[in-house]
């Protein structure tokens, strides 16, 4: 009973942690299309110190400190020691919470903003560290101009940071094809392009928001970067559904938070075969 309860709080609080870091990621891709590459060093550099501050007055509270290790774990609140550190009148909101209730999980749930805040944080925080260590890179080739930089940045290549084994590519290629996420069969080589970027082609997807939800699958499970979506938008990965048009991060952003808001029918395919993915 207690397990039940606690997974429906967790899914009310993956639904609000998908929804605003997205938000957060997505307004701090476009401040940087302002700026050129010093302003937007700087502004990284004073966002990092600004979000690592916000963390530290959060994990002062020894309830949510509880969270550190298991920020990147949709099971936390379960996995974690979070509810063992609940005092015993804390622990009974939790058991006597109904889900399908009037009452907001803000009001009754014990440190509910504060745990989605802090997870939010936790990762938004590793955006930002990623995002510094790309526009601290080295511009490639001869010096660039500053009002070059634009040009140098799209036209980089980014990478899924994955690292999946044979076994696991055959894994993935029975997913894709059994959820029908392109509008053919792909095979295993063509899989290991796709998260390679060495695609010779663009692939048109039979639906955005399954292919969508594939990703943001396995970004949950730290198994490919949180920058996904740029890194599809930059490698000019997959053709949108409809005019067949280059998927965008922000088509892409956009798909990821409609498949959150509203379940996929197929997503238990996907899901199935991301849980056998995580046991090799």
């Amino acid at each position: 009973m207690l397990e039940s309860v606690i997974r429906k709080i967790q899914n009310k609080a993956n639904e609000c942690i998908n929804r605003d870091f997205s938000s957060m990621s997505d307004s701090l891709s476009l401040k940087l299309q302002y700026f050129d590459r010093e302003q937007r060093l700087s502004f990284l550099q004073q966002e990092l110190f600004r979000i690592s501050d916000l963390l530290v007055q959060l994990r002062k509270n020894r309830i949510i400190d509880t969270l550190f290790e298991y920020t990147d774990n949709p099971d936390f609140l379960w996995e974690s020691a979070f509810f063992e550190h609940l005092t015993p009148s804390e622990k009974k909101k939790y058991r006597n919470f109904d889900p399908n209730g009037n009452e907001t999980h803000e009001k009754t749930i014990p440190y509910f903003p504060q745990i989605v805040q802090f997870v939010i944080l936790s990762k938004y925080i590793k955006v930002v560290k990623d995002d510094l260590v790309y526009y601290q890179a080295p511009i490639p080739a001869k010096q660039v101009k500053k009002q070059d930089f634009i040009e140098v940045k799209t036209t980089s290549k980014k990478t899924f940071e994955s690292n999946f084994d044979k076994q696991q590519i055959e894994i993935l290629t029975r997913c894709i094809n059994e959820a029908r996420i392109f509008t053919e069969l792909v095979s295993a080589d063509t899989v290991s392009r796709i998260f390679k970027c060495k695609l010779n082609k663009p692939l048109r997807v039979k639906n955005n928001r399954r292919l969508a939800y594939f990703f943001a699958s396995l970004d949950d499970r730290s198994l490919i970067t949180h920058h996904w979506q740029s890194v599809c938008d930059a490698n000019q990965l997959f053709l949108s559904s409809l005019k067949g048009n280059v998927l965008k991060k922000t088509d892409l952003s956009t798909a990821t938070n409609e498949c959150r808001d509203f379940p996929l029918k197929d997503s238990a395919i996907i899901d199935k075969y991301i849980k056998e993915l995580k046991r090799h």
